[in-house]
């Protein structure tokens, strides 16, 4: 009797060790998980919008002439040219070195 109980221990312990190891084991109808795709370039090229004025040639965010509501901005933190009503920043009149600076800043043409 003592060894038909060690007998069932063993084979019970061997199935227990054949059940665990299958259910690690990958099953064979599962695909592996797919590797991440790498970013394709878009369709259509989006254009990009240069915050530029071609025609007073300073960036058209503080271009006073294009949009009269930055005046007072400019006035009120003392860049402001009386004389030729632009900010001081932008007058080329007074400060001629500044029009190689913005031509610098012009978007380059294509």
């Amino acid at each position: 009797m003592r060894m038909k109980l060690d007998l069932h221990s063993i084979v019970g312990l061997l199935l227990c060790c054949v059940f665990a190891a299958c259910e690690k084991a990958p099953k064979a109808k599962e695909k592996p998980a797919p590797a991440p795709e790498t970013p394709k370039a878009p369709l259509i090229q989006k254009a990009e919008i240069a915050d530029w004025c071609p025609e007073h040639t300073v960036p058209e965010s503080i271009c006073t002439r294009c949009n009269s509501s930055l005046i007072a901005g400019f006035q009120a933190k003392g860049d402001w040219c009386k004389e030729h009503g632009l900010p001081e920043s932008q007058c080329f009149t007074c400060h001629p070195d500044l029009k190689a600076k913005f031509e610098a800043m012009a978007p380059k043409k294509k």
